[in-house]
């Protein structure tokens, strides 16, 4: 096979206005559809393209799901666990394999020196050529999982990988890149990275995606990544691989931990964590993040906890929240989770 690393490496690609005599000019797809199965109806998209020309972060919708120079759309599972149960990663329209790579392992490149990386950076991917000089790109996908070969022809919906967490990834996702005659174009602004302005935005958008596409596609300003509860303090790596998320628990249990996790948060936002017992006592955390807008990936997790009053745990349901805070606005739940001990 022919070395197709110069194809599937992320590479910057210089920013384009193409600014009309009116407004900003939008491409013309075919239109696309999603390139994932959503799970429970909904896609979990934790990164945005990044608009903003500068050091600072602006997504479509004139948010910070994004961050600096991020070129494509993460659509994330939940974990590890998840990824391992399969995930199908299809193509968006019909066209041909230009390129791809296999046999990259699935680890955290947090724990992999960079240098060991260079080159592939996208993992395992496939590169795609669509009709009317459209490309998509499919990076980190689960080492033995694809279904496809260089010059194959692919239909509209078909599944070609599934997702995974290949080079340069730090939890399982699918980073997905769309291009027009070899430059960068957001599916949701319908732009080239760079070229739209905050006049733009707007959260309704996704002009490059098909109505069916569009109804599994809801913008949200933090992504809750996830949450549960465990009876020893969690961490981060633990929560990614699909622990810490138990159902049910011991009276005897040393803890009670409830735990959430949140990509995009940004500088002032307040995560509220509650934690409640079954004869309603309980209490909750505030955490405000601050951190400069040019740093990312944003992605924190917190946690809140119980004492054990006693030698066990009164029996019952024991409900956890999660709301969030952005300046201006007013708080919002964006998560609750149940755990039950008897």
């Amino acid at each position: 096979m022919p070395n197709a690393t110069g194809l599937l490496r992320t590479v910057c690609l210089g920013m384009f206005v193409i600014l009309s005599a009116s407004n900003v000019a939008h491409a013309d797809g075919p239109p696309f559809d999603l390139p994932v199965d959503c799970l429970n109806g909904e896609c979990q998209i934790v990164h945005y393209v990044d608009h903003d020309a500068g050091p600072e972060i602006r997504d479509y919708a004139c948010g910070t799901t994004t961050y600096n120079g991020h070129r494509g759309t993460d659509f994330a599972v939940p974990d590890e666990a998840t990824m391992l149960s399969g995930v199908a990663v299809r193509s968006v329209a019909d066209g041909t394999v230009a390129a791809l790579r296999e046999g990259v392992e699935d680890i955290d490149s947090g724990r992999v020196d960079a240098k060991d990386l260079a080159g592939i950076e996208c993992g395992n991917g496939i590169l795609i050529n669509h009709a009317d000089g459209w490309q998509s790109q499919y990076c980190h996908l689960r080492r033995g999982s694809l279904a496809v070969k260089q010059g194959d022809r692919v239909g509209r919906g078909q599944q070609i990988a599934e997702i995974g967490m290949s080079g340069q990834a730090t939890f399982p996702h699918l980073h997905f890149n769309l291009r027009k005659d070899k430059q960068l174009v957001d599916p949701f602004s319908g732009t080239q990275m760079g070229a739209s302005s905050a006049r733009d935005c707007a959260a309704d958008n996704a002009v490059l995606w098909t109505p069916a596409a569009r109804q599994q596609l809801v913008y949200k300003q933090v992504t809750l990544y996830g949450s549960g509860f465990a009876m020893s303090r969690p961490n981060a790596s633990d929560i990614k691989r699909g622990y810490g998320k138990e159902r049910e628990l011991p009276r005897s249990a040393p803890g009670l931990y409830f735990w959430a996790y949140l990509i995009g948060a940004n500088d002032g936002d307040v995560i509220r964590l509650s934690l409640q017992s079954p004869n309603g006592k309980g209490g909750h955390r505030d955490f405000k993040i601050d951190l400069p807008n040019d740093q990312g990936p944003r992605a924190k997790w917190f946690f809140i906890n119980m004492d054990r009053p006693g030698d066990l745990w009164p029996a019952g349901t024991y409900r956890g929240e999660v709301t969030f805070t952005r300046t201006g606005a007013v708080p919002k739940m964006i998560g609750e989770d149940t755990v039950t001990i008897r």
